[in-house]
């Protein structure tokens, strides 16, 4: 029995005489009764929905009038599971859980308190405010105590799925991470399943399909093994889609109708039937059947009018809806459908609704004759693509190879090297042929082209010469510019190993290391920061400090403002190594509490300030220090990219850095 959930077994005659009581006179009886009474009637499970929810309605009044705040606060965590249905359950539920959040001080049970945060979460989840969940599951996971590691995990894991949702994948994966791994050690394999799950949804959604594929596999084989139609159909589902998203049209059917013949079987979900039958109809009308099209819409149809979850509003019903309707030629009515989704997706960010809204959008629009809407409609699409998929799905592709296939990389690099050597000895056997040829041309005709091969031979020695200048001068700009990014970006990875071995968490050391060492990997790769490459610079710096905050006890708070394409490359990598300089030094020396980065554009030039509450220093004093190497690599820094620099600092007032740079 789960420790998540509480059941209490009542004797045979006790519910008899409960479920009489409140069937005599629901308003009467409740008045009557007492609490322990009313909390009988909530737990026998003999008195109808209706009835429950009068009950638990009745308790409401009373804890809040005798000012019983923690049994007010886990009833309103239960009635989040109350299963009446309506339009507008969510936000009733919602509601009442906000009612009892400005006491939870008074809370004395740390698990009553979690609890509160965590279906809060729960409730905007399931309104798809996604942002508002991630904060009321953080709030749960604080609230907890230690001793709750199931709960702590339960929150983890939602808050992953939230930040999944909302198009955070590397947060997501921390949380599934953590989740799981406390999972595992309770031995808890039903939850694990479902994290695994959310991680295979993850990697479907960024592009990584032969990993969700695998995961899906696995949990299908043990739901076959264990017997769980439930899992088996949902996993079959979503490998349709992911199948689906590669274009891979037979098995994505394959897997639609295996599932579609699990339906029957016990326990039944109407909300996955109706969800089914959408992706079907949506199938059907890609390969242009459109009877069957519209046969599995008019089930989707009738089984959604028995299931509330599935509403108007929802986005795979509307995708479906408005396919049906471009498919029968009735174009602006299935355009108005795609706006709509377009707007509800993204109010809740959901990414896959929003691509399918803005294709509906410009197919219908095409049809209509509407091509500026169309095109405008097509740019949107790309743009949006370029800035969310394309850049999560290389920035999940650097983050699994780095962690999973570091073997596998080593080795598929060592048999390149191995290849790379020896095309190089057969190129330079190849030359030293051909320059054995030239040789005795050049001694059988040195008679007749002596002038001309003397003169020849002065301008290649001479062009030979400038080649090896040329040469060396690159050669110490790449030292010179291999030592400064050490000094950035492994030197600061150290040394939060160093402060989280001193504050006695060595056994993250391993981990951390491992961190160190692929960043010098990356470094002597390519000599320039992957996540500034593929994500900008204002998600780079939101990145780096994430990790301070993480690893070091520094609160750590930032005001950063999105300047893509505002500077050029080479100003944001040496505005990005600035910010790694300025930060380095303050763990070294600032002996702060707090940092703030902020980065905004104003007017023409984009201004970056780094500042810290710790013991300062007076600049006057300490201007021959100005000169040592973290200070004289941000002055050559700025200087590198014609900015400037302003150094703000008192003893015992913090220290604050400016720069400035012109767009």
């Amino acid at each position: 029995m789960s420790s998540r959930f509480f059941l209490i077994f009542l004797s045979p005659l006790l519910l008899l005489s409960a479920s009489i009581g409140l069937a005599q006179s629901a308003g009467d009886s409740l008045t009557l009764a007492t609490e322990q009474e009313l909390q009988q009637f909530l737990e026998n499970g003999q008195i109808s929905v209706e009835d429950q929810e009068k009950v638990y309605f009745e308790l409401f009044d009373r804890f809040k009038k005798d000012k019983k705040i923690d049994e007010w606060a886990d009833l309103a965590a239960r009635y989040f599971h109350h299963p009446i249905n309506r339009q507008t359950i969510n936000e009733e539920k919602l509601r009442i859980l906000k009612e009892a959040l400005p006491f939870e001080s008074s809370i004395k049970d740390s698990k009553i308190r979690g609890n509160l945060h965590l279906k809060t979460g729960g409730a905007w989840f399931n309104l798809q405010q996604f942002d508002s969940a991630i904060v009321a599951y953080t709030d749960a996971i604080n609230s907890f105590d230690p001793n709750d590691s199931i709960l702590i995990a339960d929150s983890y894991f939602f808050r992953g799925q939230a930040e999944d949702y909302r198009g955070s994948m590397l947060r997501a994966m921390s949380d599934y991470q953590q989740a799981r791994n406390i999972y595992e050690a309770l031995d808890d394999t039903e939850y694990v399943n479902y994290v695994n799950g959310g991680i295979a949804i993850l990697f479907s959604r960024f592009g990584i399909y032969d990993e969700s594929q695998k995961i899906r596999e696995n949990l299908i084989d043990f739901a076959v093994k264990n017997e769980i139609p439930t899992d088996h159909r949902v996993q079959l589902y979503n490998m349709a889609q992911t199948y689906g998203k590669q274009g891979k049209k037979e098995e994505q059917l394959a897997s639609l109708k295996k599932a579609e013949s699990l339906l029957n079987e016990e326990p039944k979900d109407s909300y996955l039937e109706v969800m089914l039958y959408l992706a079907l109809s949506n199938y059907y009308g890609e390969k242009g059947e459109f009877e069957l099209q519209n046969s599995y819409f008019e089930l989707a149809e009738e089984k959604r009018k028995a299931d509330p979850r599935v509403s108007d509003e929802n986005g795979a019903y509307l995708i479906a809806k408005s396919q049906l309707l471009l498919d029968q030629g009735n174009f602006r009515e299935a355009r108005e459908i795609a706006s709509r989704l377009l707007e509800i997706a993204k109010v809740k960010e959901n990414m896959d609704h929003l691509i399918n809204a803005y294709k509906l959008i410009v197919e219908s629009s095409e049809n209509l004759g509407d091509f500026p809407r169309a095109f405008k409609a097509s740019e949107n699409l790309m743009r949006y693509k370029d800035s969310i998929f394309t850049v999560n799905q290389a920035q999940s592709f650097a983050f699994y190879q780095t962690r999973y296939e570091t073997e596998k990389k080593e080795r598929e690099i060592l048999k390149k090297s191995v290849e790379l050597e020896e095309t190089k000895t057969a190129s330079r056997q190849r030359i030293q042929l051909l320059l054995g040829v030239i040789s005795v041309v050049i001694i059988l005709a040195i008679m007749l082209f002596l002038a001309t091969r003397l003169k020849h031979l002065r301008k290649q020695k001479r062009l030979e010469q400038e080649y090896s200048q040329q040469l060396l001068k690159i050669q110490e700009e790449e030292r010179k510019r291999i030592s400064k990014d050490l000094h950035d970006g492994l030197g600061q990875s150290l040394l939060l190993i160093k402060n989280k071995v001193a504050l006695n968490q060595s056994q993250n050391a391993g981990e951390m290391l491992d961190t160190a060492i692929s960043e010098l990997r990356a470094i002597a790769r390519s000599l320039h920061p992957m996540q500034l490459e593929k994500l900008g610079l204002a998600q780079a710096l939101e990145q780096m400090l994430d990790q301070i905050d993480r690893e070091t006890d520094l609160f750590v708070s930032s005001e950063i403002e999105d300047v893509t394409e505002v500077l050029g490359k080479e100003k944001e990598l040496q505005l990005y190594r600035i910010a790694q300089e300025s930060i380095n030094n303050i763990l070294k020396h600032a002996q702060a509490d707090a940092l703030r980065l902020t980065l905004r554009k104003e007017s023409n030039h984009i201004f970056m300030s780094i500042e810290d509450n710790g013991i300062g220093f007076d600049f006057s004093e300490k201007y021959q220090d100005f000169h040592s190497l973290g200070l004289k690599t941000l002055k050559e820094r700025t200087a590198a990219i014609q900015g400037t620099m302003k150094v703000s600092s008192e003893k015992g007032s913090g220290a604050k850095l400016s720069f400035i740079v012109n767009v």
